[in-house]
C-alpha cells in the first residue's frame, strides 16, 4: 500500500484527541472516513510523507472535501462539475468553512479517491479534479 499513516481527528471540546494509526490497512481508512461526522469527527488524512497526502473532511449530512498533494504546494481538489456555482458550510479540521459546492461530494465518490490513492498514491482518472496552487511559497 502507497499510505503509510492515517491521522483521524476526534474534537472533544476544543481538543483535538483524534488517532494517528502506522501501516493502517484499507478496512481501517474506510472506517474513520465513514465515521466524519463534521461535529467532532471533522478530518481523515492518509498520509505518505510530509509533503504527500490526501485529506478526506466534513461529513455532515453526506457533503465530502477531498484534495491531495504531492509536494505539499499544489493541491487538488475532487470537485462534482455537475453541481451549481454555490457556497456550502462545512466543519473541516475543527472549523466551519465556506467551501464551492462543487467540492462538496458524497461518500461513494471520497471512498473511491481515497482507496485508489490508498493502493497507488494517485488520483483516480475517471473523478474530477481540479488544481490549486499554495497562496504563499516559503523558502
Amino acid at each position: 500500500m502507497f499510505v503509510l499513516n492515517l491521522s483521524a481527528e476526534n474534537w472533544v471540546g476544543n481538543q483535538d484527541e483524534g488517532d494517528l494509526i502506522e501501516s493502517p490497512t484499507w478496512s481501517q481508512i474506510e472506517q474513520a472516513i465513514r465515521e466524519l461526522d463534521g461535529k467532532s469527527k471533522t478530518l481523515v488524512t492518509l498520509g505518505a510523507d510530509d509533503e504527500c497526502y490526501m485529506s478526506i473532511g466534513g461529513g455532515e449530512s453526506g457533503q465530502y472535501i477531498v484534495n491531495v498533494t504531492f509536494d505539499n504546494v499544489s493541491f487538488h481538489n475532487l470537485v462534482d462539475p455537475s453541481k451549481a456555482d454555490a457556497i456550502e458550510k462545512l466543519v473541516v479540521g475543527g472549523q466551519e468553512g465556506n467551501y464551492s459546492a462543487k467540492m462538496c461530494i458524497n461518500l461513494e465518490t471520497a471512498l473511491f479517491a481515497a482507496q485508489t490513492f490508498t493502493a497507488s498514491g494517485k488520483l483516480e482518472i475517471s473523478l474530477f479534479w481540479e488544481e490549486e496552487k499554495a497562496l504563499v511559497m516559503v523558502s
